[in-house]
């Protein structure tokens, strides 16, 4: 009780003997940087700022606000005065604004009225060097503009591209101005030519206050050639990212083409659903095939116009549907249609064609089961296509067959 007493009394006096002093309140002092006009609040001050801002708030009775009575000490320098000292209405406070040179290493600075400390704030700086081995570019990706789609890929038909974009997340412990100094691009190399396109990318100031930016950057010559382009990400002379981008021809693209599955679309009227084998052609039931297609390039995305047609003896061979379809490294379905109950009788098969050429079938009829003779031998089958349907069906029999 008497130590609680003791120090209210201390803290009365010295409010009495002191009525005249400037107090500082709970929140320390607070440095920015200036750097080609913007202002980077609580951070480290890069090494090209333009000036380092110093701001202290204060309650100041009416004998202490003079302006000429405040001074900032850094170390090795004379003592700066404030700038401004202005009243903030809303704190009820008065702000002392202090701008100063920059500084060619970590200080501490020091508030001073009438060679009385006020408080100190630590003043860190960041270097080129320092500022390079922290920036990072995650998710460089490479966009290709086929028609009406921007596809991010790795692999694309040169005679469909009509623009790229690079794209990447710029990340830094401190603000991204520095590169308005050091400068950001990208360079598209290619692997034949050795042809070099650099590509200036400007960041916005909210992007340069910010420390992280979503950046892009596209070439105006778009590769019309076959062959492999180098991506590369640099500030000033460092890389920060390297992505490799492939160009092949259609004739290439069809090589790459392989039918990874395929189910049979059946609608009922209701509703339409995917199923391994085909149903029972009887009523409204309208049934067409679904080709699973994938590219074996990596990253690919291209256009590609499929021919679907059905196989059969009374089918007419003009019969042929057509669906273009944008296709990737992933399994992308190719589902031209579907055809009627009593056409569906005479289709033996859906045979899938790119360029004229055949990339695999679709039996309609499910995998013949064999016939054993009384010899321990069996019947031959009639003629059945393998497909990676019937794969399906043979690895479903099997894993029953084992108990799985």
């Amino acid at each position: 009780m008497w130590r609680s007493i003791t120090h209210l009394r201390d803290w009365a006096m010295h409010e009495l003997l002191s009525p005249n002093r400037p107090r500082l309140p709970n929140d320390p002092l607070h440095v920015s940087a200036e750097v080609g006009g913007l202002v980077l609040a609580n951070q480290a001050v890069p090494w090209h700022a333009d000036a380092v801002i110093v701001e202290a708030s204060l309650r100041l009775p009416a004998a202490a606000r003079r302006k000429e009575d405040f001074s900032l000490r850094l170390p090795g320098r004379d003592a700066a005065l404030p700038d401004t000292l202005r009243r903030d209405e809303a704190a009820d406070r008065y702000v002392l604004v202090f701008r100063v040179p920059p500084l060619s290493g970590p200080a501490t600075a020091e508030l001073v009225w009438r060679e009385r400390v006020l408080g100190r704030v630590e003043i860190e700086t960041v270097s080129a060097e320092s500022f390079l081995d922290s920036l990072r570019l995650n998710l460089p990706t490479v966009h290709a503009r086929l028609g009406a789609e921007t596809v991010g890929c790795q692999t694309f038909v040169a005679a469909q591209c009509q623009g790229l974009i690079a794209t990447g997340l710029l990340t830094s412990p401190t603000s991204l101005a520095p590169l308005a100094a050091l400068g950001l691009t990208v360079e598209f190399r290619s692997e034949t030519s050795g042809a070099i396109y650099t590509v200036p990318v400007p960041l916005a100031g909210s992007q340069l206050v910010a420390r992280q930016a979503l950046v892009t950057a596209a070439p105006r010559k778009l590769p019309r050639r076959t062959g492999a382009w180098m991506v590369t990400w640099k500030a000033a002379d460092r890389v920060l990212a390297t992505t490799r981008l492939r160009t092949v021809s259609a004739g290439g693209l069809g090589r790459s083409l392989r039918v990874v599955g395929t189910r049979f679309v059946v609608d009922d009227g209701a509703s339409a659903a995917l199923r391994r084998q085909a149903p029972a052609l009887a009523g409204n039931v309208r049934v067409g095939p679904c080709f699973f297609v994938a590219s074996t390039e990596p990253g690919l995305a291209a256009w590609c116009e499929f021919e679907v047609a059905p196989l059969g003896g009374s089918v007419d061979p003009k019969r042929t549907l057509t669906h273009t379809v944008l296709v990737t490294d992933a399994p992308t379905p190719v589902t031209p249609g579907t055809l009627p109950a009593d056409e569906m009788l005479t289709v033996q098969a859906f045979e899938l064609r790119y360029r004229g050429k055949s990339i695999g079938q679709l039996p309609v009829h499910p995998v013949p089961a064999a016939v054993f003779t009384s010899e321990g031998g069996f019947l031959p089958p009639v003629e059945f296509a393998w497909t990676s349907a019937a794969e399906d069906e043979l690895a479903d029999r099997l894993s029953k067959l084992m108990g799985d």
